[in-house]
């Protein structure tokens, strides 16, 4: 089975072709003043593995200050207010 052929204009002007055939027949050939000059195959699909996600929250609430106790609260709002 010969690869279908695409000129060097149909690279520029119409890639969407050009990508169909190169999916359908697995490689083409691109003519320069009808000479075939290229060969375009597509290169291996590798697996990626993804990298886990890190746990965004978990990061959050280390760097979060610890919140005040009730007696702390108390004791700053009596300072704001003025009554001590």
């Amino acid at each position: 089975m010969e690869s279908p052929t695409a000129t060097i204009r149909e690279l520029r002007t119409d890639f969407r072709s050009v990508k169909r055939k190169l999916e359908q027949h697995g490689s083409v050939v691109i003519t320069d003043h009808g000479e075939p000059a290229y060969m375009l195959q597509p290169l291996p699909r590798r697996a990626v593995a993804s990298a886990p996600l890190p746990d965004y929250y978990a990061r959050l609430r280390q760097r979060q200050p610890t919140g005040l106790s009730e007696a702390e609260t108390r004791r700053l709002w009596e300072e704001e207010r003025g009554d001590r």
